[in-house]
Formats: C-alpha cells, sequence, structure tokens
C-alpha cells in the first residue's frame, strides 16, 4: 500500500467515527437546552472548528510519522499548535458568552422546568408515561385516569411546540446561521476555517521534508482576528 492510499486509510478511520459520533451525541452541539435530545441539538461553530482543527493535526502527525519511518522529532510545528490554541479560546470563549448572557435558550430552559421539564430523561418518562396510559386505554381508563392522559398529552405538545425553533436544521445551517438568518460573522469563521485547512493538509501532503507547514504570521494573525470577531459578535445573536 502506497503513501497516499495510507494516508486516506488514516483519514477516513479519524473521520468516520466523529461523524458517528456528532450525529448520535452533543459532542459537536452547543447542548444548551438539555430537553431536547442531543441527536436534535444545534451543532457549535467553535466545537465543529475545534474538532477540525484536532482531526487535521493529528492527520498530519500520523501521515508524516509514516513518512519518515516513526521518526516524530520535529514533525510538530509551533503554528499547528498555535492553530489548535486559536480553535481551543475560541471554544472556550463562547461557551463563557453563553454563560454569561441571557439567551432566548435561558428564556425556554426556564419554562420548561416551571412546567417540570428539566432533562430530556423527563421528556423520555413523559412519553412512557402517555404510552402507558393508552396500552390502559383499551380496557378502559378511569375518569381520574383519562384526564392525567389528557394532561399529559398537552404539555408533550407544548414542549413540542416550544421546542420546534430550537431545533438543528442540518449541519452546516447551525454553524452559519442565527435566529435572524445567515450571520456575517459565523460564515466569515467557517469559510476563513475550511480555507486554512485545505491549504494545511495540501501543504503536509506535497512537503517532501515531511514536517507540518509554517503559516505566514498574517494568516494566524487572521485566524484569530476572525474567530475573535465570531465570539464577539455571539454576544448579541441568538441561536434559533
Amino acid at each position: 500500500m502506497n503513501l497516499s492510499n495510507i494516508s486516506l486509510l488514516i483519514l477516513f478511520s479519524l473521520l468516520g467515527p466523529i461523524i458517528w459520533a456528532s450525529r448520535k451525541s452533543a459532542i459537536l452541539k452547543d447542548q444548551l437546552i438539555p430537553q431536547i435530545s442531543p441527536d436534535r441539538q444545534t451543532y457549535s461553530l467553535a466545537r465543529t472548528q475545534m474538532a477540525f482543527w484536532f482531526l487535521i493535526i493529528l492527520w498530519s502527525f500520523l501521515y508524516l510519522l509514516i513518512a519518515k519511518g516513526g521518526d516524530w522529532t520535529g514533525i510538530i510545528t509551533s503554528q499547528a499548535l498555535a492553530l489548535m490554541g486559536i480553535s481551543g479560546l475560541t471554544a472556550g470563549g463562547a461557551v463563557v458568552v453563553e454563560k454569561k448572557r441571557d439567551t432566548p435558550e435561558d428564556a425556554l430552559n426556564d419554562g420548561l422546568k416551571a412546567l417540570g421539564l428539566s432533562s430530556y430523561q423527563d421528556i423520555v418518562a413523559l412519553r412512557q408515561t402517555i404510552a402507558d396510559l393508552k396500552e390502559k386505554a383499551r380496557a378502559g381508563l378511569t375518569a381520574s385516569e383519562q384526564a392525567t392522559l389528557n394532561d399529559k398529552n398537552l404539555l408533550l405538545q407544548t414542549y413540542t411546540n416550544r421546542i420546534s425553533p430550537f431545533i438543528s436544521q442540518g449541519w452546516f445551517k447551525d454553524l452559519v446561521t442565527d435566529i435572524d438568518g445567515t450571520a456575517l460573522h459565523r460564515l466569515q469563521a467557517f469559510v476563513w476555517t475550511v480555507v486554512l485547512g485545505g491549504i494545511f493538509v495540501y501543504s503536509v501532503y506535497t512537503n517532501f521534508k515531511h514536517v507540518m507547514p509554517e503559516f505566514d504570521t498574517n494568516l494566524l494573525v487572521l485566524m484569530g482576528i476572525s474567530n475573535a470577531g465570531y465570539v464577539g459578535f455571539k454576544a448579541n445573536e441568538s441561536q434559533y
């Protein structure tokens, strides 16, 4: 197997589990509303960017490690660490902003808690109660049980209606939009991340020195400014 095939094998072996985990769990999602199941939470731009650079640098390290016959010295550069650091700081900054501001998600969370729904497990329990009562209804329900079923159905419908604007609209739309539509600060951070990531991968693949590339300092500054703009504008945005 040649080096190109090995690099693709490494990439897909790393990418596959991340994609699967991101769809089934909240690993790349905001997790702002605990009453929504992990697979329906909105994707986080900062978390996705952090995973993006982690994946690229890990792939680059393994690819170059094989290319150098197992010699890992000198592979990772200071700029590679800087790229991971910038993405990590962006994710951390986004979390701090979310915790310090009042958002529509906070209002929804408080409203659902007032209804007795504090987590997704409460939703699971509510649905199970409804299912049990409907099963029992085949043999007939007492007036009290019927009233309980009606109340539970109304509660579930209220929950469904309230969370509908906050459910994931798909990976790309979640990353580049807020409640008002496409957000320039999000789109800018997304585009520059993809562009620089593509340059990084191409440089690794075509670099016969078998080291990670050294970006021009201005490119790192550009990414830092783009990410800082995202975090700054996030303080005033509404995500779904």
